[in-house]
């Protein structure tokens, strides 16, 4: 059974893509509408100049992905589910799995959970959902919406939204690679959706190694070559501490207060523009000298120094002293402090210390498999050239940002010390 779709939009990936008589109500209402003010790269646009796309796109798109994932992922011969209810419901969470992100998409997020005791965008979304969506979505029960954004639902309907291959990350590879021009992410995606399986959390594709291969390859590629661009990330770790600093001041609302008001229009206007032009006024006015001066250098895109990067290969948890030294820095003003102290630093606040997402080609998580003839085996125990040699390793990335004039004596003490 079919779903009446009510309205056609033209997306610049994917191409037309209905919308259904719900769907439309969830996309024309205000806090949907937020997304379109809210880069889906965060920073990225700094150094990919065309990576101006937003949440709102990549919402409507893995929508999308997930009816294609349902119209062609099988499980013994038979659609995953024909029930028009579930589809809808489905593609219903595809449509709001990102809606509680915060200003500049994950820039923040960490900062706001670590530091100031926020909600995780997921977390946040859920809220969102229960308290402003209960009417549109009156004729089904939201817990199992936000269950399947959440990861809660583990069955095979569940890993089409969260899993190691998913609807999520089909559309952010194919958008993210298009609108930055890298060519990583273009992956023959609609053959793999027509060879997937889900069955007891495993995920198996039949036969096709080389096309798996190049998913997770172009997945891996992203990350090291967009996500974690050197500047990219120069700008990340700036504009959060940026935001932690103007939400201290009482410049902007916690994300939490919000929740508290409950005033959706004031979370409609939570949102990129109102960071810029918050940072854009304290530039102007704002009394705080190194504030001030940190929002001066990202607004004028003068990046903050890599003094000190670190990736490095490993099998299992990261041992590196140098990483583990920097990751428990990360967020940590009292051991930031310190270090600035012992590098005879006297701003503690121009030391940027970041431990970046570990890197692996497989997650375990949602262990991926081929099938061949009858057997079945991890895509991890393959012969293919390039899983075989780093398919079980880790990428592990620690890095020390700071002030141009400090750079060196970061340099000279990391040297001491490794």
């Amino acid at each position: 059974m079919s779903l009446k779709i009510k309205k056609q939009i033209y997306d610049n990936v994917h191409g037309h893509i209905g919308l259904t008589e719900t769907e439309l109500d969830v996309v024309d209402s205000p806090l949907f509408q937020r997304l379109k003010s809210i880069h889906q790269l965060g920073t990225t646009n700094f150094v990919y100049p065309g990576a101006t796309h937003t949440r709102f796109e990549h919402s409507i798109g893995t929508m999308f992905m997930v009816d294609q994932f349902l119209s062609n992922v099988k499980k013994d011969n038979q659609l995953l589910t024909e029930d028009s209810d579930m589809i809808q419901k489905m593609r219903l969470a595809g449509l709001l799995h990102d809606i509680g992100h915060y200003p500049l998409s994950h820039t923040v997020e960490h900062m706001i959970v670590r530091k100031l005791n926020g909600m995780s965008h997921v977390e946040f979304g859920s809220v969102l959902i229960n308290n402003f969506f209960d009417e549109i979505l009156s004729s089904y029960r939201i817990a199992e919406i936000t269950d399947i954004i959440s990861g809660k639902n583990t069955t095979e309907l569940g890993m089409v939204v969260s899993s190691a291959f998913d609807a999520d990350k089909s559309d952010y590879l194919l958008r993210d690679s298009y609108y930055t021009g890298v060519g990583y992410g273009k992956i023959g995606l609609q053959r793999l959706i027509r060879t997937v399986s889900f069955d007891n959390n495993r995920i198996i594709f039949d036969k096709d190694e080389a096309a798996v291969e190049s998913f997770l390859m172009g997945r891996y590629h992203m990350f090291r070559s967009v996500y974690h661009h050197k500047t990219v990330t120069a700008f990340e770790v700036m504009v959060e501490r940026i935001l932690e600093y103007l939400i201290n001041e009482g410049q902007i609302e916690k994300p939490d207060e919000l929740i508290k008001n409950g005033d959706e229009l004031r979370i409609f206007g939570y949102n990129d523009h109102m960071l810029f032009s918050k940072m854009h006024s304290y530039m102007l006015e704002g009394k705080n000298k190194f504030t001030n001066e940190l929002i001066r250098m990202f607004l004028l895109r003068k990046p903050v120094y890599a003094a000190y990067i670190n990736p490095m290969p490993g099998e299992g948890k990261d041992t590196y002293s140098e990483n583990r030294f920097i990751e428990s820095m990360t967020y940590n003003d009292a051991k930031i402090q310190k270090f600035a102290e012992d590098a005879k630093i006297g701003e503690w606040q121009w030391i940027f210390p970041i431990y970046l997402r570990p890197l692996g080609l497989v997650d375990d998580k949602t262990p991926i498999y081929i099938r061949d003839r009858q057997s079945v085996s991890k895509l991890v125990n393959s012969n293919a050239l390039v899983l075989h040699m780093i398919g079980k390793n880790t990428l592990y990335d620690a890095r020390i940002y700071t002030h141009d004039k400090y750079k060196n004596k970061v340099i000279d003490f990391m040297k001491k010390q490794w």
